[in-house]
């Protein structure tokens, strides 16, 4: 009987010791179903392009116990949950960091086999920048960037007022803009993988109050000195024309004066602006508005500069402008003026 006891006494101990002996015996998980390596051999991806946080869904075979999945360009592991895959199946996500572009998935299992399938990345416009950013109805501009070979729309942000898509490649889009009431606005620019709105404002001329666009405006005309001044198809920022300033190069301190018998008013405008191209040097200018608060500027050579004030800080008290007067300094050059206006926010 005490026999009996004793070996009651022990059994636990003795099952315990099986279990433990039994669990060493067994692979340590994750949680995964048990699975065989294999060869992997794809059956289908879905989708075949997508932008980060897509879910992508791989079938074939031999995919079991895939322990990396590798988007090509960058390198950039796309992280998954091996529970939820099997030997036919795999699921994950584009990672929110991946590269662009067409580039293969690499999957790569406990056995060093892998599978490189082609995917593309789709990312959302990157723009760099917006020219010119004056714009009227029907005029041309041109956006850079990255991401723009997919674009599919581009709207005035917060409107329906859409571009016409001229042409586009990867880095480059080509717009004709559209007819709008807005005083000035972003670009909402479409592709695949989503909408960028631009950090550029543009200016819509059309609703400006103007000094010269492609001819005179609003009563102003040409009371200059020192030059020839006239309006030209050579270059344009809109509209097709601007005036071309050849100033003297006799060293007279010629000037581009905007005279109007009467006068605009400005008084809802808050800034001022206007397009200069430059000659073959850097060149050095001086204007007023109603032969007051002067300023100086340095037109760069040989390209359009875009020159834009404040009329509450650079004009205090300026509710009406009759003169507009562009000086430039010692010997003169000839430079092109486009769309001198005011304009509201």
């Amino acid at each position: 009987m005490k026999k009996l006891s004793a070996y009651i006494s022990i059994l636990p101990i003795i099952l315990f010791a099986v279990a433990v002996t039994l669990s060493a015996c067994r692979k340590d998980t994750d949680g995964s179903p048990e699975m065989k390596a294999g060869t992997p051999a794809l059956g289908s991806i879905t989708p075949v392009k997508g932008a980060g946080g897509a879910v992508v869904t791989i079938t074939g075979t031999g995919l079991g116990q895939i322990n990396s999945v590798v988007f090509e360009n960058g390198s950039v592991v796309a992280p998954f949950q091996p529970n939820l895959n099997t030997e036919t199946a795999i699921i994950f996500r584009v990672p929110m960091d991946a590269l662009g572009g067409n580039q293969n998935i690499i999957l790569t299992n406990s056995e060093g086999k892998t599978l490189s399938i082609p995917f593309e990345v789709l990312l959302p416009p990157a723009i760099t920048g917006v020219f010119p950013t004056d714009f009227q109805a029907g005029s041309t501009v041109t956006i850079t960037g990255n991401n723009l070979a997919d674009v599919s729309g581009v709207v005035i942000n917060g409107t329906t007022d859409a571009a016409t898509i001229v042409s586009k490649t990867l880095t480059q889009l080509v717009i004709t803009m559209p007819a709008s009431e807005v005083n000035t606005g972003k670009l909402a620019i479409t592709n695949e993988a989503g909408t960028t709105v631009t950090t550029q404002v543009l200016v819509n001329v059309d609703k400006a109050v103007a000094v010269i666009t492609d001819d005179w405006m609003n009563g102003f005309g040409n009371w200059s000195w020192g030059g020839t001044f006239d309006f030209t198809t050579e270059e344009s920022i809109t509209g097709g024309k601007s005036l071309k300033a050849a100033f003297d190069p006799s060293g007279t301190w010629g000037g581009l004066q905007c005279g109007n018998g009467g006068s605009i008013n400005v008084a809802d405008c808050r800034y001022f602006s206007f397009w200069v191209k430059g000659c073959d040097v850097d060149k050095q200018f001086q204007f007023w508005l109603n032969w007051g608060n002067q300023k100086q500027i340095v037109v760069p050579a040989n390209v359009w500069t875009y020159f834009k004030y404040d009329m509450i800080t650079e004009f205090p008290g300026v509710t009406d402008v009759n003169n507009v007067c562009l000086q430039i300094y010692d010997d003169g050059k000839t430079v092109y003026f486009d769309n001198i206006i005011f304009f509201k926010e």
